[in-house]
């Protein structure tokens, strides 16, 4: 749905530095921001794409006569309003608190990390297979659409292999964004082992 996607969830990570020395409380008070920070612009391109797609598939609504194409868009429709939940609720950034002290301050970091750890590990769940059955009717009902155009009998073995390969590459698309994802959950993970180690030296 988002350009951005494949980095919109996960690029948030691309840059976070892996602790692995000792920092002081206004460091690991940075960091938290830091983190703060990455989040709220990430969750602000996602809401800003689920905007446009909303807004696409609306008009789809509207613009096409299929009964199948029109039942796609909203089933499109009614997955993103579900991402855009998911992500409010489970993804949403969290300001570290100014008054706490390094050991309070350090569990709070480690927990927003497993936050949203958790969230990128969950991306199928919450993001993408919320879209899949949309997606499928709607790319499906404008197949029997198409197909059914006047001009529509003398091209049929071209119409029917570009709508396959449209369903391949979102198939692709989707595969892409659930493992880049999952190797961001990985990295953040690395990063939460980094505070358990300063954890225990501290």
């Amino acid at each position: 749905m988002d350009n951005e996607s494949p980095n919109g969830l996960a690029s948030v990570w691309k840059e976070q530095p892996v602790q692995r020395a000792e920092v002081s409380l206004d460091q690991l008070r940075l960091r938290s921001r830091k983190l703060d920070r990455r989040v709220w612009w990430r969750n602000l391109r996602e809401y800003a794409a689920s905007v446009a797609v909303i807004g696409t598939f609306g008009y789809y609504i509207w613009r096409f006569p299929a009964p199948m194409v029109r039942l796609g868009c909203a089933l499109v429709v009614a997955g993103v309003l579900f991402m855009v939940h998911s992500l409010h609720t489970r993804g949403a950034a969290r300001t570290v608190p100014t008054e706490m002290a390094f050991r309070s301050c350090l569990e709070f970091h480690r927990e927003q990390l497993e936050r949203q750890r958790d969230l990128l590990r969950g991306v199928w769940r919450w993001y993408l297979l919320p879209l899949v059955p949309g997606m499928a009717v709607f790319l499906f009902g404008l197949l029997l659409w198409t197909l059914e155009q006047p001009h529509a009998p003398a091209h049929t073995r071209a119409i029917v292999i570009t709508f396959f390969l449209t369903a391949v590459a979102c198939g692709l698309v989707f595969v892409g964004i659930g493992k880049l994802n999952q190797w961001a959950a990985r990295k953040l993970q690395r990063e939460i082992d980094a505070l358990d180690a300063l954890g225990r030296e501290s």
